[in-house]
């Protein structure tokens, strides 16, 4: 992996379509593990939308970095890059569902749904601030249409907790 201080553009989009795709494989996993009716619907419908950004990242990816194009490193608004590039490779290194193996993994050892509920906040949150610190490094004209996945993701969280909180 590139250091994250010197991700091309192209890079931080493929580590969001990365990032949705393992959340997808999770949530259609956690759906079908699902006991109860309410759990199994909550997450096949974050399966759906994690399906819906990740065709939007591919879509922005590819149409502010065509592929076969060099795009550079967009310039990071720090005055400490490197501290900034650390931080981000600990950020990703950090990551509760760092590939599409973790989230299956996670299903096929919980014990209940709330294991799963859990399991979803933590991967919403951890999506929350990898798109925040992406917003700092992509192109100024993307910067708009990220924070409307952001807004969708802290829907996530709402809803997971809503139900989370309806089953305590």
């Amino acid at each position: 992996m590139t250091n994250p201080a010197h991700f091309s553009g192209r890079e931080v989009f493929d580590l969001a379509v990365q990032t949705e795709t393992n959340g997808r494989v999770f949530y259609e996993a956690a759906a079908q593990a699902a006991r109860d009716a309410a759990v199994r619907h909550i997450m096949e419908r974050l399966a759906n939308a994690e399906a819906e950004h990740e065709a939007t990242f591919r879509r922005l990816r590819d149409e502010a970095y065509p592929p076969g194009r060099v795009a550079a490193a967009p310039p990071l608004p720090e005055t400490y890059a490197d501290e900034f590039g650390e931080y981000m490779a600990a950020l990703l290194r950090s990551r509760v569902l760092p590939d599409e193996a973790t989230g299956l993994r996670v299903v096929a050892e919980m014990t209940d749904d709330t294991t799963a509920l859990d399991f979803a906040l933590a991967f919403e949150k951890d999506t929350i601030l990898f798109m925040q610190q992406m917003r700092e490094v992509i192109p100024a004209n993307e910067r708009e249409r990220l924070t409307v996945l952001i807004q969708q993701e802290y829907t996530h969280v709402r809803l997971l907790q809503e139900l989370k909180d309806t089953r305590a």
